[in-house]
């Protein structure tokens, strides 16, 4: 079969191949597992709303620290949203903080794996902190 048949049943030329091209980048960077806690917060022109806040925890991979904080904020605008409640009111949703991003110590995900902790030192005002269940949010 010569040239001229391959190209009479419509192959493409796609020039010359570099086999090492193929082979895995030596200088690719292995890529870490970060969290990040993010905040946000809904508002509404509405005369009685009460803002809502949700915290979020979100896992990412990042070469950095850096990196990891420039995505979580991408995600964190990513979720802003607006909508007509039930009672036509317009909800709007922001990212209002992106807390802390923090490396995962372990990646291994398996049963019982930390992926997230903090400390603080005023008990009170944490115990105060009371989250809405399903029903309320």
């Amino acid at each position: 079969m010569s040239s001229d048949d391959f190209d009479a049943i419509g192959s493409i030329n796609i020039g010359p191949l570099d086999p090492r091209e193929l082979l895995q980048d030596e200088r690719a960077v292995e890529l870490d597992y970060y969290v990040a806690v993010l905040l946000l917060e809904a508002t509404s022109d509405a005369a009685d709303h009460q803002p809502l806040y949700e915290e979020s925890f979100v896992l990412l991979k990042a070469e950095s620290e850096e990196e990891a904080a420039e995505k979580a904020a991408d995600h964190g605008k990513q979720q802003e949203t607006s909508y007509q409640n039930e009672n036509h009111e317009l909800i709007t949703w922001k990212l209002k903080q992106v807390v802390e991003v923090k490396p995962l110590e372990d990646a291994t995900f398996d049963d019982g794996t930390e992926i997230y902790s903090r400390f603080f030192r005023n008990y009170q005002a944490y115990s105060s902190f009371e989250p809405l269940t399903e029903e309320e949010a």
